[in-house]
């Protein structure tokens, strides 16, 4: 069960990160990471090994779905709402 747990808390983590510091999610995470390692305290090293590589797939998500600006309303639709 502590492993569904900290899945769950890498989730959280990863998303609170991305939301607050956009593209710098990644470098605080690396940053924790590398600071985790040196420290030996490969337990928590590898959690935020994990919150790192899901703060890139939120990107990743993120900067492939469309902008709102770039979605634009087909002509035929449009003459439709008008």
């Amino acid at each position: 069960m502590a492993g569904m747990k900290n899945d769950i808390d890498t989730l959280l983590v990863a998303a609170q990160l991305v939301r607050e510091m956009g593209a710098d999610a990644v470098t605080v995470a690396r940053i924790r990471l590398v600071e985790l390692i040196a420290a030996n305290n490969l337990r928590a090293a590898a959690f935020w090994r994990a919150v790192m590589q899901q703060c890139e797939v939120e990107l990743a998500r993120t900067s492939a779905a469309p902008a709102p600006a770039d979605l634009q309303v087909p002509p035929q639709v449009s003459a439709q709402l008008h």
